[in-house]
Protein backbone atom coordinates (compact mmCIF):
# COMPACT_ATOMS: atom_id res chain seq x y z
CA UNK A 1 0.00 0.00 0.00
CA UNK A 2 1.39 3.38 -1.03
CA UNK A 3 2.31 5.71 1.80
CA UNK A 4 -0.47 8.16 2.53
CA UNK A 5 0.19 9.45 6.01
CA UNK A 6 -2.97 11.59 6.01
CA UNK A 7 -5.32 8.61 5.86
CA UNK A 8 -7.02 6.53 8.55
CA UNK A 9 -7.06 3.58 6.14
CA UNK A 10 -3.30 3.77 5.73
CA UNK A 11 -2.68 3.64 9.48
CA UNK A 12 -5.25 0.88 9.90
CA UNK A 13 -3.43 -1.11 7.21
CA UNK A 14 0.10 -0.54 8.50
CA UNK A 15 -0.89 -1.36 12.09
CA UNK A 16 -2.61 -4.55 10.98
CA UNK A 17 0.23 -5.60 8.67
CA UNK A 18 3.07 -5.01 11.09
CA UNK A 19 1.47 -6.55 14.18
CA UNK A 20 3.95 -4.63 16.30
CA UNK A 21 4.01 -1.82 18.83
CA UNK A 22 2.48 1.22 17.17
CA UNK A 23 5.45 3.51 17.74
CA UNK A 24 7.79 0.94 16.20
CA UNK A 25 6.07 0.60 12.83
CA UNK A 26 8.84 2.36 10.88
CA UNK A 27 11.79 0.88 12.74
CA UNK A 28 12.65 -2.12 10.56
CA UNK A 29 15.85 -0.30 9.56
CA UNK A 30 18.32 1.99 11.39
CA UNK A 31 17.47 5.72 11.38
CA UNK A 32 18.52 8.17 8.69
CA UNK A 33 19.40 11.85 9.00
CA UNK A 34 15.81 12.72 8.00
CA UNK A 35 14.17 10.80 10.85
CA UNK A 36 12.41 12.37 13.82
CA UNK A 37 12.39 10.75 17.25
CA UNK A 38 9.84 10.61 20.02
CA UNK A 39 8.91 9.30 23.45
CA UNK A 40 5.30 8.60 24.40
CA UNK A 41 3.75 7.66 27.73
CA UNK A 42 0.23 6.40 28.31
CA UNK A 43 -0.36 5.81 32.00
CA UNK A 44 -3.39 4.29 33.61
CA UNK A 45 -3.54 2.97 37.15
CA UNK A 46 -5.09 -0.31 35.99
CA UNK A 47 -2.67 -0.91 33.12
CA UNK A 48 0.51 0.74 34.37
CA UNK A 49 2.85 2.70 32.11
CA UNK A 50 3.06 2.15 28.37
CA UNK A 51 6.40 3.76 27.47
CA UNK A 52 7.50 3.88 23.83
CA UNK A 53 10.67 5.29 22.29
CA UNK A 54 10.72 5.39 18.52
CA UNK A 55 11.39 7.20 15.27
CA UNK A 56 9.59 7.95 12.03
CA UNK A 57 11.04 8.75 8.59
CA UNK A 58 9.92 12.38 8.26
CA UNK A 59 7.61 15.16 9.47
CA UNK A 60 4.55 13.94 7.55
CA UNK A 61 4.81 10.48 9.07
CA UNK A 62 5.20 12.07 12.51
CA UNK A 63 2.01 14.09 12.04
CA UNK A 64 0.15 11.04 10.77
CA UNK A 65 1.39 8.88 13.63
CA UNK A 66 0.31 11.37 16.29
CA UNK A 67 -3.07 12.08 14.66
CA UNK A 68 -4.16 8.63 13.55
CA UNK A 69 -2.27 6.20 15.77
CA UNK A 70 -1.10 7.75 19.05
CA UNK A 71 -4.30 9.73 19.69
CA UNK A 72 -6.39 6.70 18.78
CA UNK A 73 -4.64 4.56 21.38
CA UNK A 74 -4.23 7.29 24.00
CA UNK A 75 -7.84 8.49 23.94
CA UNK A 76 -9.28 4.97 23.81
CA UNK A 77 -7.26 3.98 26.87
CA UNK A 78 -8.14 7.24 28.63
CA UNK A 79 -11.85 6.56 28.08
CA UNK A 80 -12.00 2.83 28.86
CA UNK A 81 -8.81 2.07 30.79
CA UNK A 82 -10.32 3.04 34.12
CA UNK A 83 -12.69 0.08 33.93
CA UNK A 84 -10.78 -2.70 32.20
CA UNK A 85 -7.41 -3.93 31.05
CA UNK A 86 -7.00 -3.02 27.38
CA UNK A 87 -4.77 -5.32 25.34
CA UNK A 88 -5.92 -4.20 21.90
CA UNK A 89 -7.28 -0.92 20.55
CA UNK A 90 -10.03 -1.43 17.95
CA UNK A 91 -9.72 0.06 14.45
CA UNK A 92 -11.99 3.02 15.06
CA UNK A 93 -11.38 6.62 14.02
CA UNK A 94 -10.52 9.06 16.77
CA UNK A 95 -13.80 10.86 16.09
CA UNK A 96 -15.74 7.62 16.58
CA UNK A 97 -13.86 6.80 19.80
CA UNK A 98 -14.69 10.22 21.24
CA UNK A 99 -18.31 10.07 20.10
CA UNK A 100 -18.87 6.61 21.58
CA UNK A 101 -17.14 7.55 24.83
CA UNK A 102 -19.42 10.54 25.29
CA UNK A 103 -22.52 8.60 24.24
CA UNK A 104 -21.78 5.85 26.76
CA UNK A 105 -21.08 8.50 29.40
CA UNK A 106 -17.50 7.31 29.88
CA UNK A 107 -16.33 10.90 29.48
CA UNK A 108 -18.10 14.19 30.04
CA UNK A 109 -18.78 16.84 27.40
CA UNK A 110 -15.80 18.95 28.49
CA UNK A 111 -13.35 16.07 28.00
CA UNK A 112 -14.90 15.18 24.64
CA UNK A 113 -14.51 18.79 23.45
CA UNK A 114 -10.87 18.81 24.57
CA UNK A 115 -10.19 15.61 22.63
CA UNK A 116 -11.91 16.93 19.52
CA UNK A 117 -9.87 20.14 19.65
CA UNK A 118 -6.62 18.20 19.77
CA UNK A 119 -7.62 16.09 16.80
CA UNK A 120 -8.75 19.15 14.85
CA UNK A 121 -5.46 20.96 15.50
CA UNK A 122 -3.57 18.08 13.94
CA UNK A 123 -5.99 17.74 11.04
CA UNK A 124 -5.46 21.37 10.05
CA UNK A 125 -1.68 20.94 9.92
CA UNK A 126 -1.97 19.02 6.66
CA UNK A 127 -2.76 22.32 4.92
CA UNK A 128 0.59 23.75 6.00
CA UNK A 129 3.87 23.64 4.03
CA UNK A 130 5.79 20.50 4.94
CA UNK A 131 8.70 22.54 6.32
CA UNK A 132 6.41 24.00 9.02
CA UNK A 133 4.85 20.74 10.20
CA UNK A 134 7.62 19.73 12.59
CA UNK A 135 7.49 23.06 14.41
CA UNK A 136 3.69 22.98 14.63
CA UNK A 137 3.70 19.43 15.99
CA UNK A 138 6.20 20.57 18.61
CA UNK A 139 3.84 23.40 19.65
CA UNK A 140 0.95 20.95 19.73
CA UNK A 141 2.88 18.60 22.02
CA UNK A 142 3.55 21.36 24.53
CA UNK A 143 -0.17 22.12 24.83
CA UNK A 144 -1.09 18.43 24.74
CA UNK A 145 1.13 17.57 27.71
CA UNK A 146 -0.35 20.44 29.69
CA UNK A 147 -3.94 19.41 28.87
CA UNK A 148 -3.47 15.72 29.69
CA UNK A 149 -1.20 15.93 32.71
CA UNK A 150 -4.01 14.11 34.50
CA UNK A 151 -3.43 12.82 38.03
CA UNK A 152 -2.09 9.78 39.87
CA UNK A 153 -4.68 7.63 38.05
CA UNK A 154 -3.92 8.50 34.45
CA UNK A 155 -1.96 10.86 32.21
CA UNK A 156 -0.71 11.21 28.61
CA UNK A 157 2.66 12.52 27.48
CA UNK A 158 4.61 13.14 24.27
CA UNK A 159 8.13 14.40 23.62
CA UNK A 160 9.84 15.07 20.29
CA UNK A 161 13.56 14.94 19.49
CA UNK A 162 15.36 16.21 16.39
CA UNK A 163 18.34 13.82 16.59
CA UNK A 164 19.43 10.57 18.26
CA UNK A 165 21.81 12.66 20.39
CA UNK A 166 18.92 14.72 21.79
CA UNK A 167 17.04 11.54 22.63
CA UNK A 168 20.13 9.96 24.16
CA UNK A 169 20.87 12.90 26.44
CA UNK A 170 17.24 13.04 27.56
CA UNK A 171 17.36 9.33 28.44
CA UNK A 172 20.39 9.99 30.63
CA UNK A 173 19.20 13.18 32.32
CA UNK A 174 15.67 11.92 33.03
CA UNK A 175 16.81 8.50 34.23
CA UNK A 176 19.49 9.72 36.60
CA UNK A 177 16.84 11.58 38.60
CA UNK A 178 15.66 8.26 40.03
CA UNK A 179 18.38 5.76 39.00
CA UNK A 180 22.15 5.44 39.39
CA UNK A 181 24.48 5.36 36.38
CA UNK A 182 25.02 1.64 36.94
CA UNK A 183 21.28 0.96 36.98
CA UNK A 184 20.81 2.91 33.75
CA UNK A 185 23.72 1.13 32.08
CA UNK A 186 22.20 -2.21 33.06
CA UNK A 187 18.89 -1.16 31.52
CA UNK A 188 20.31 -0.04 28.19
CA UNK A 189 22.98 -2.75 28.08
CA UNK A 190 25.95 -0.46 27.50
CA UNK A 191 28.08 2.16 29.26
CA UNK A 192 26.90 5.77 29.12
CA UNK A 193 29.98 6.74 27.10
CA UNK A 194 29.17 4.06 24.54
CA UNK A 195 25.49 5.07 24.55
CA UNK A 196 26.49 8.65 23.73
CA UNK A 197 28.74 7.36 20.94
CA UNK A 198 25.95 5.20 19.54
CA UNK A 199 23.56 8.17 19.51
CA UNK A 200 26.14 10.55 18.01
CA UNK A 201 26.83 8.20 15.10
CA UNK A 202 23.43 6.53 14.81
CA UNK A 203 22.65 8.03 11.41
CA UNK A 204 26.21 7.86 10.03
CA UNK A 205 27.43 4.39 10.96
CA UNK A 206 25.21 1.43 10.03
CA UNK A 207 26.43 -0.69 12.97
CA UNK A 208 25.86 2.13 15.47
CA UNK A 209 22.47 2.76 13.91
CA UNK A 210 21.52 -0.87 14.31
CA UNK A 211 22.58 -0.82 17.99
CA UNK A 212 20.55 2.34 18.51
CA UNK A 213 17.51 0.73 16.87
CA UNK A 214 17.74 -2.40 19.01
CA UNK A 215 18.11 -0.45 22.25
CA UNK A 216 15.00 1.59 21.46
CA UNK A 217 13.05 -1.52 20.51
CA UNK A 218 14.08 -3.80 23.35
CA UNK A 219 15.55 -1.89 26.27
CA UNK A 220 14.27 1.66 26.58
CA UNK A 221 10.81 0.57 27.66
CA UNK A 222 12.49 0.14 31.05
CA UNK A 223 13.40 3.83 31.06
CA UNK A 224 10.64 6.33 31.71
Amino acid sequence: MRENFNSFKYWEYITSENQTIRGHMFMQKPPTDKCLYFHTLIFNKNMGVNSIWGYVPNANSLLGYVQYSFLQEAFYKWIYGKEKLITKVPFLTVEKIIKDGEKLKKINKETAIKMKKDYEKLRKMWDMPVNKIELEVKKFIKDFNYNWTGDNKQFLYLKLFKTPEELGEFVISSSLITSTEKELEDKIGTSLDEWRNICKNGTKDILKGEKFRKILLKRLTEVF
